[in-house]
């Protein structure tokens, strides 16, 4: 991603990013879209700008659009990320990676600072509770199990069902966050919004399976 020019004194170019590393998700979200340059940027440019704790911001920010009020077909832009991104985070991946035609694939600046603006101060209100706890669950298996979650969350928010994305993509922020602050209790709070949301979305399906072989059966006696 181009920076816009620092002032006198702020870090420039590759200092800028290792200096927002450091800052907190909501932060740095924010600095990501609003010195975007033009109205749109593109996947690849994203995921470039987040650095080293690139896999935790990507999750949080493609889920995002499926927490607030977003345009429709959004869902299945940013989904299919996260969905890749669970697979890597499974496979032991260090930083996210993607294929070119996704990472090419460019989006709104201005819709998703509109996202930003939305869900800016819900995610400060999150951070301003986290502080080190159960930090035994941050390691190696904790991240492949995080890979599994946001994979089973990506699956969801891929359904063309009716609230089949939106509890499943808000307890992937909250685990996202919950992981890069090494906040255990939140990460359990987060992983349970997610099971429950995942359990909604396996009861719709099954009901409307049901539902199906029913109309199937009626009609052509199948």
């Amino acid at each position: 991603m181009n920076f816009q020019e620092a002032p006198e004194g702020e870090p420039h170019g590759d200092g800028r990013r290792a200096a927002l590393e450091h800052k907190s998700a909501s932060k740095v979200l924010r600095a990501v879209i609003d010195n975007a340059e033009g109205d749109s940027i593109t996947i690849g440019q994203i995921i470039d700008a987040f650095g080293e704790r690139a896999f935790g911001f990507v999750l949080i920010l493609f889920s995002l659009p499926n927490c607030v009020p977003a345009p429709p077909g959004i869902a299945g832009i940013v989904g299919t990320p996260v969905l890749i991104f669970g697979i890597q985070m499974m496979l032991g991946h260090q930083r996210p990676w993607l294929p070119g035609f996704i990472m090419n694939r460019s989006v709104s600046v201005p819709k998703f600072k509109k996202i930003i603006d939305a869900a800016e101060p819900k995610l400060q209100k999150l951070e301003s509770f986290c502080s080190p706890r159960l930090l035994p669950l941050f390691n190696v298996v904790g991240d492949r199990v995080a890979g599994l979650f946001a994979f089973l969350v990506a699956v969801s928010v891929l359904i063309p069902f009716p609230g089949t994305n939106f509890p499943p993509s808000i307890a992937l922020v909250i685990a996202s966050i919950a992981i890069m602050e090494e906040d255990g209790y939140l990460l359990i709070l987060g992983y349970l919004i997610g099971l429950a949301g995942l359990a909604y979305t396996a009861t719709v399906l099954g009901a409307s399976y049901h539902l199906i072989r029913a109309g199937l059966s009626s009609w052509f006696g199948i």
